[in-house]
């Protein structure tokens, strides 16, 4: 069974941008994928056992066509208890980002441009309790 880090936006460059940081940072050990919104993400989770994946940790922008990064993380945790979130946006409300945390929800809460060494020391900090 692969690991995988899957990772949800609706923006092209912030999924590449994402995978490559990833995949610079993990190698092999992880696979990363990426989805365009959260219908294509529960879809992917949906499937884990068919395609022989182990999604291990959730990273998604907040605002995307449809569905919110915030209800794609309480649908995700709903088929998946405990799978590790990261929230990274460009733009949220307020509210809603100090509900996910009330409600332990997410690991960490990123705003766009983010800091790179600083997402990767949350999800490295993330699948280290997946262990």
């Amino acid at each position: 069974m692969r690991k995988v880090i899957l990772c949800v936006d609706d923006e092209a460059v912030i999924l590449l941008t994402l995978k490559f940081l990833f995949k610079g940072a993990f190698g092999n050990e992880y696979r990363i994928e990426s989805a365009y919104g959260a219908e294509e993400a529960l879809r992917i989770l949906e499937e884990e056992d068919r395609e022989e994946i182990d999604v291990r940790l959730l990273i998604t922008d907040w605002l995307m066509p449809g569905r919110k990064g915030d209800d794609l993380i309480r649908s995700a945790r709903a088929m998946k208890p405990g799978l590790p979130c990261i929230l990274i946006t460009g733009q949220a409300e307020e509210d809603v980002l100090a509900a996910l945390v009330r409600e332990d929800l997410v690991h960490a809460i990123f705003r766009k441009p983010w800091h790179e060494n600083q997402l990767l020391d949350a999800v490295r900090e993330c699948l280290d309790e997946k262990r």
